[in-house]
């Protein structure tokens, strides 16, 4: 055994000698320091090589808690003895949970198998061990989130993730107090808050609710100024206007109380009660009355506002995921309100139709809610120009329009640790390359860009159970101004000031939610820490992965085989509109100086990593789809064809309930499809032309789903994998092109 195995064993041990022994402050609830040192360590292996370990760690937990019980006023009485545990009843209560356990534990072995190297489908992978391990701690604890007696520990356990992840944006966060007799920590700039929801679009719903409340906020308060006695004396109370020119709130027109600066409305309520001596509460009391979220947009627009009439409008690319409308329709906006910009051919939003449409609305006078940049689509991992968002943002204040920023980072969040400086002293500084090592390597300059100003956005959704490895439900909101939290709760606002709040769970859509969730983040990230030392390396392995697998699905191009692949990204020789044989030289150049080669040769070529770094989407996920040679090597040029063998081959590569089918799938993908509705005319037509597609215009484009979470998938103990991926994939998919020819394709004609 290594001198390291013994000493950290002889610490374990120690650890558990003195388990009832209180801990020092110092080692209370807290998330900072250096993280692990060999991530290898941190999952279960795909072979589960390291179960011993978890093994000892789940029992540990399970211990711990019994004694738990056991010390928790011991004089009062159980409803347990030896004669009834040895009754018959109980004895077969017993062996009848046993028996349906096994069954239980037998049919879950009809799992996706998604710790598998040959997982490249989902966006999932294997879970870490410290985020399994902090789970099932707290699920024996049963806490529930909602209130803070109901989840006195791990309460503070959210309190101390939600800041964590808003320090991972880089977002500044107060400290949370260490004990109740800590001095309450007061801060004079804006400050963020975070919290755990159950997943993303939870998260979307209430970064809208928030955007649509925050909105019609003046309008509550003009109202209150003019029908509360309790406010009477607050009457001349002024604003302050996008043009930096103040005036008395009660005498503004609709339009510029729809349009007042975001930070300004959220102050309204400090600055009242501090102009005028009155308590902070009476004023919440006071503007309640008058709010959207009590009263409804009919009785807003009835009786609070009589110049504009439009109902308020988000925007979001096309490339959205199905919260965004879905939440417009919940909150009552109206999912046909949550309208869709146009993409380029890299799915990004395009910045001149979100111009155009934002000069719709200020001519029109259509509030603007909010514009949500994506910061990794769900399908493609595109990332919006986040920057450029920002920038149309400052153009239209100019012009008088205000709306929140929302980056949609659900999948995307954790890849910002790639850049994060393992200084922990402030959430804005970024890793210098001695520091990030591999972690910031593959990252494009155009993606950094937009990380490294996703602080600048007014909320952020992140999911921890996504590119985090938590297991689910983990997903999160950040706020840059943590009072906006006040605007989707149904208790009076409060300052913020940054201490204890008595719950976090009157913030936000959900009731009851498993505090094991918020120790199943907090463990996770104690170990591995988000920055590039940490959840950064597990990113950036990810990266080149992705980037590995893509260049050797493009090279496929260069084989002799019936079908070829066509990559939503083309290779840049394509997109450059280079010659037929400029485009087969840098097909032989990715194959013979990439693909065969290990990713510390790929870097230690310089010409070769610049192309490299160049290959793909933004992210870590690879969309492409198949098509087939006619028998004179012509391309097929029937998109009906096209997709009927797309579909097969996602039917060949994905679990299906009711079928024991995880050892015949030997790949898991997964799959989606193209609209011209939904994605626009520049994405469908380019796309058809790469096809050779010639009819159904209107027609969907299937399309295949590569999501690469396996930091390690081009480095086994026995090299990369993604070889014999690909040779399961040839074999398979001109299998499966071979009976489908066979039989003539027949394919179901498209509505």
């Amino acid at each position: 055994m290594k001198t390291s195995t013994i000493h950290h064993s002889a610490i374990f041990a120690k650890n558990l000698l003195h388990a009832h022994n209180e801990l020092p402050q110092s080692e209370k609830i807290q998330l900072k320091g250096s993280g692990a040192e060999a991530l290898e360590a941190l999952f279960l292996g795909s072979r589960g090589t390291n179960a011993s370990t978890m093994l000892e760690m789940l029992q540990l937990a399970l211990k711990f808690h019994v004694e738990f019980r056991r010390d928790y006023f011991p004089q009062d009485p159980d409803y347990l003895n030896e004669a009834i545990q040895n009754s018959p009843s109980f004895q077969n209560t017993v062996s009848m949970m046993k028996e349906e356990y096994i069954k239980l534990l037998q049919q879950l072995q009809e799992s996706g198998t998604f710790f598998s190297m040959r997982s490249i489908g989902h966006m999932l992978w294997d879970t870490t061990t410290p985020g399994i391990l902090g789970y099932f701690a707290a699920l024996l604890y049963n806490q529930n989130n909602v209130a803070a007696e109901a989840s006195p520990v791990t309460t503070l356990l959210e309190m101390h993730v939600g800041n964590e992840l808003c320090k991972l944006l880089g977002y500044e966060v107060t400290p949370i107090p260490t004990s109740s007799n800590d001095p309450v920590v007061t801060t004079k700039g804006i400050t963020g808050w975070g919290h755990i929801t159950c997943d993303g679009s939870v998260a979307n719903l209430e970064g809208l609710w928030m955007a649509r409340n925050l909105k019609f906020y003046p309008i509550s308060v003009r109202a209150a100024l003019q029908n509360e006695a309790a406010l009477s004396c607050a009457k001349g109370f002024e604003v302050k206007l996008l043009s930096g020119e103040s005036k008395p709130l009660i005498t503004l027109d609709d339009w510029s109380l729809l349009n007042l600066p975001i930070d300004e409305i959220l102050d309204i309520p400090n600055q009242i009660s501090a102009q005028f001596d009155l308590d902070i509460t009476v004023i919440g009391n006071a503007i309640a009355n008058y709010t959207v979220q009590n009263l409804g947009y009919y009785e807003i627009f009835q009786n609070s506002m009589t110049e504009v009439k439009n109902v308020p409008v988000s925007f979001c690319s096309a490339a959205r995921h199905y919260s965004w409308p879905k939440g417009a329709a919940i909150l009552g906006i109206g999912s046909s309100n949550m309208r869709s910009i146009q993409v380029d051919e890299k799915v990004h939003m395009d910045i001149n139709h979100l111009r155009s449409e934002l000069e719709f609305c200020l001519e029109n006078k259509i509030p603007v809610l909010n514009v949500v940049a994506i910061i990794g689509t769900t399908e493609e991992s595109a990332v919006d120009p986040l920057v450029d968002i920002l920038a149309v943002r400052d153009e239209f204040r100019r012009k008088g329009l205000e709306f929140a920023v929302h980056a949609d980072a659900a999948w995307g969040g954790y890849f910002k640790t790639m850049l994060n400086s393992p200084d922990e002293s402030d959430p804005r500084l970024f890793a210098s390359i001695e520091e990030s090592e591999i972690a910031t390597l593959p990252m494009s300059e155009y993606v950094k860009l937009q990380y490294q100003n996703i602080q600048l956005a007014d909320s952020i959704t992140i999911d921890p159970h996504k590119s985090g490895y938590v297991p689910y439900p983990a997903g999160g909101l950040c706020y840059r101004n943590s009072a906006m939290r006040n605007l989707v709760s149904f208790t009076a606002p409060v300052v913020y000031h940054g201490g204890v709040d008595p719950t976090v769970g009157v913030y936000g859509v959900e009731g009851s939610k498993p505090g094991a969730a918020a120790a199943a983040v907090y463990f996770s990230h104690k170990v591995i820490r988000p920055n590039s030392t940490g959840y950064g390396r597990l990113s950036g392995a990810c990266f080149f992965n992705a980037k590995r697998l893509y260049a050797a699905l493009v090279c496929m191009n260069i084989e002799n085989l019936p079908f070829f692949v066509v990559p939503l990204i083309p290779i840049p020789a394509i997109e450059q509109g280079k010659s037929e044989a400029e485009v087969q030289a840098q097909y032989e150049f990715i194959r013979d100086r990439i693909v065969i080669k290990t990713n510390e040769e790929i870097m230690a070529d310089p010409e070769a990593f610049a192309l490299f770094k160049e290959l793909g989407g933004d992210q870590t996920i690879v969309t492409y789809l198949f098509n087939f040679y006619n028998a004179d090597r012509s391309k097929n040029s029937d998109m009906a064809k096209v997709n009927q063998f797309n579909d097969a081959i996602y039917k060949m590569f994905s679990f299906k309930p009711y079928e024991d089918n995880t050892e015949d799938t030997e790949i898991v993908v997964t799959s989606s499809a193209f609209t011209r509705d939904g994605y626009g005319d520049v994405l469908v037509d380019s796309l058809r032309a790469r096809i050779g597609v010639n009819n159904l215009p209107d027609s969907s484009i299937n399309f295949i789903i590569s999501t690469i979470m396996n930091p390690w998938l081009t480095n086994t103990v026995e090299g990369s994998f993604i070889p014999q991926l690909m040779e399961i994939m040839i074999k398979n998919i001109s299998n499966c092109l071979s009976k489908l020819q066979s039989e003539n394709f027949n394919p179901t004609p498209e509505n």
